[in-house]
């Protein structure tokens, strides 16, 4: 737990042997939580994590790579032939380190993760690896990863990843850590099929439920009948009615409401048994629903008219003309490194309408964005911060608990950002891949409602089903053309 009373994890119990195991739940659950947990860099409250062969601590490649750390640059330069192999499988040239801030952050990532390969460590912890690959760059990943014959845990909303690499699942959900045999697909229907006869449980029990009670009121109305009708007729009987037929009808009457009691008793009895099976048959709480945009049209019918040359850093790329109309749904699509986040940029930098008609989200959030977005979320007025706290659910994270975090996970960030965008008409969505450290659930989510959109929309993903589904034209940036010069 981060604070005493939002413990994330509790009772967590499972054992992990040699192979790639996939580790989800969704924003917020825990998974980068258990991830460091694993790694040692946190320290359950109670009970202990063991790591075997003892004295060989995991490797963990985290979400963001920022720095080209010494193991990086000793892998670019290692020229013994595991290192050479490991390169070659991944595309890397070790020319390109020294341009490492100029790198894409997938680049960054395949540099990050060839240098934990080759070390070959016992344990070996991915968060999120796919996240900013294309799909050219994410099949070289997932080959070279199959090479590994330690004990994996990788983090990913990737489904395919998830389906070709792992052999067993971790998901994390309202507390608690379940290990499920077989890739994603079919762990996920392991789950849903419980959760289906959880359902028909809860549902048959309801039923017997309000059964049980239905047959105690009947009882008890019968009762009430017998009662008033004796009292009935003992009244019409007069008070020196004693002969043998009123005794006898006295005591009819007494043994049938004490059979009547007996049988509510029993009801009753078997009622309370019903309901404690009720309340410890539980379902997770499943937040989602519709995204509905506050939404006006633009005034003018070009929003963006650019001209001019793109950049990386100081590296020329190459030149554009480009425009954006107000009903314009564009993938900008390319390789990584191709530039295509400059072109976004360009595009937002040269718009000319104003900038908070414009939600820019960016592929990555940094932890002062996050705290950045908290407080603007917490100094808004109740009417809109009850807007993009419907938001934040509807992406599928509890905003009570995000609105009080003082360290959201990435995800929980990223939709944070986009409910505060949201909760305001825009007229240009300029989405540099949207879906970053989302979880499915959310990512289906976030896809209809981009569907819905009537904007402008500018969208850099390796998503092709959300690109299929969002946009409607595509501006390709070729390898030919993202050089220098």
């Amino acid at each position: 737990a981060y604070t005493s009373a939002v413990p994330v994890l509790a009772h967590a119990s499972f054992d992990l042997g040699e192979g790639w195991t996939g580790l989800v739940g969704t924003n917020g659950a825990g998974k980068s939580t258990l991830l460091h947990l694993i790694a040692g860099d946190l320290t359950p409250d109670s009970g202990r994590v063991v790591v075997e062969p003892s004295g060989s601590p995991p490797t963990l490649c985290e979400q963001r790579v920022d720095e080209l750390d010494e193991a990086i640059r000793a892998f670019g330069w290692d020229w013994g032939r595991d290192a050479v192999r490991m390169r070659a499988r991944l595309a890397l040239d070790p020319d390109t380190l020294e341009r490492w801030p100029s790198l894409s952050p997938g680049e960054r990532k395949r540099w990050q993760i060839g240098a934990a390969l080759v070390a070959n460590p016992p344990v070996l912890l991915l968060d999120e690896p796919t996240n900013h690959l294309d799909a050219d760059a994410r099949d070289l990943l997932v080959a070279a990863l199959a090479t590994y014959r330690g004990c994996g845990v990788v983090v990913s909303h990737d489904r395919t990843l998830l389906n070709e690499l792992t052999t067993k699942t971790l998901r994390v959900i309202g507390g608690r850590v379940e290990l499920w045999s077989g890739g994603y697909d079919a762990a996920k229907a392991g789950w849903e099929a419980t959760e289906a006869q959880q359902r028909e449980r809860i549902d048959r029990l309801k039923a017997e439920q309000k059964k049980l009670a239905r047959r105690i009121a009947d009882q008890r109305r019968k009762s009430q009948q017998k009662d008033a009708e004796r009292i009935r007729e003992r009244r019409a009987a007069g008070k020196h009615d004693l002969d043998t037929r009123g005794t006898a009808a006295s005591y009819r009457h007494e043994r049938g409401q004490k059979t009547g009691a007996q049988t509510v008793f029993s009801m009753t009895n078997s009622l309370e048994r019903v309901t404690d099976e009720l309340t410890a048959t539980t379902l997770d709480k499943q937040l989602g629903g519709d995204i509905g945009f506050r939404f006006e049209p633009a005034r003018k019918e070009f929003l963006v008219r650019y001209t001019g040359s793109i950049v990386a850093g100081t590296e020329h790329l190459f030149d554009i003309d480009v425009e954006v109309r107000r009903t314009d749904r564009i993938r900008i699509a390319g390789h990584n490194g191709a530039g295509k986040t400059s072109v976004l940029d360009a595009l937002v930098d040269s718009a000319s309408i104003p900038i908070d008609r414009i939600l820019h989200l960016r592929q990555e959030t940094t932890a002062d964005e996050a705290a950045q977005w908290l407080d603007a979320a917490r100094a808004l007025p109740s009417d809109e911060l009850g807007r993009v706290l419907s938001i934040v659910a509807i992406l599928g994270s509890d905003p009570g608990p995000l609105l009080s975090s003082g360290r959201p996970s990435p995800g929980e960030a990223r939709k944070l950002a986009l409910a505060l965008g949201l909760g305001t008409p825009r007229w240009l969505l300029a989405l540099d891949e949207p879906t970053n450290h989302l979880d499915l659930p959310s990512i289906e989510r976030l896809q209809a409602a981009l569907e819905q959109y009537p904007g402008a929309i500018a969208l850099i993903t390796h998503d092709d089903a959300l690109a299929a589904a969002v946009t409607t034209d595509e501006w390709t940036i070729p390898e030919d053309v993202a050089v220098s010069g």
